[in-house]
């Protein structure tokens, strides 16, 4: 399911799932302005402006400036699945906020960090947003400008904390081994400890690399992948109670923060599941 909304006149959303049975491109003109692009499943090649080709993975956000009319070149190979969000603010608004003038004007900048956790807060909030028709399209406006901000916010950042920057390739590749084995094996992760010798790192170390590579901590990457088999067992038809041993929380706590995550609280999809949200 892709959707496409203007919440306000200046700002364009749109998201959803994308899946590609052979191999695509698809070219995208864009006027000036600020795009930020939510990546959160899958993988794709992309070419911004010319500047060649490079690999946009899940997890990650883009952040994109221009003052000029600029082009994205998107590849996906066959069999491709993606879930994505964009948000695109347009020229004029961004020139107000920047009392007249956009930064970059000569050429198009890229910022590509891993998603920051208070973007990915607001993202899935935009995503599976709890209202419908004109409080909806309210809640939207408001979710959007509030990533607007935090995309102007990362644009004036003047340390790239987010950036890849580990000792070594080999230690960037461990760490990214771990993240993918804690996909698997969230339910039965063992303690930091363990995983720290299990991939060869000192804790600190790990603990580290792992923020400034994702983002996030180890922590909440767990508390995440836990929060979101919960949604997947309440939209299935589970009890919030059922849902949230499943997912070893107790109920309050798991009420507590599946609402501060999503926006919503389990009672709510267990009684009316997701139907009317943007998923």
């Amino acid at each position: 399911m892709n959707w496409t909304s203007h919440p306000t006149p200046h700002i364009l959303l749109s998201g959803g799932h994308a899946g590609f049975d052979e191999e695509e491109r698809a070219v995208e003109t864009l006027e000036g302005g600020i795009k930020l692009a939510f990546l959160i499943e899958g993988s794709f090649t992309l070419d911004v402006d010319g500047a060649g080709p490079q690999i946009q993975r899940a997890a990650e956000t883009s952040l994109f400036i221009s003052s000029r009319p600029w082009q994205l070149d998107h590849s996906f190979e066959q069999g491709c699945r993606l879930h994505y969000l964009t948000l695109f603010v347009d020229a004029a608004l961004v020139s107000d906020v920047f009392d007249g003038d956009l930064p970059d004007a000569r050429d198009v900048r890229h910022i590509r960090r891993a998603t920051p956790l208070a973007m990915a807060s607001v993202a899935n909030s935009i995503l599976h947003g709890p209202f419908n028709g004109a409080a909806g399209r309210l809640h939207s406006a408001g979710k959007a400008l509030e990533l607007a901000a935090l995309a102007i916010d990362l644009l004036g950042s003047s340390a790239p904390a987010r950036e890849v920057a580990l000792a070594s390739a080999a230690e960037a590749k461990r760490i990214r081994e771990l993240h993918a084995y804690l996909r698997e094996n969230w339910r039965d992760a063992p303690t930091l400890d363990v995983l720290a010798r299990r991939f060869g790192f000192g804790l600190r170390t790990m603990t580290a690399g792992f923020r400034r590579l994702y983002g996030y901590s180890i922590s909440e990457h767990l508390r995440e992948l836990r929060l979101r088999e919960g949604w997947r067992l309440l939209d299935a038809g589970m009890s919030a109670t059922l849902a949230a041993e499943a997912v070893g929380y107790t109920l309050p706590h798991f009420t507590t923060a599946f609402a501060r995550r999503f926006g919503v609280t389990p009672g709510t999809i267990a009684r009316h599941g997701t139907q009317g949200m943007k998923i």
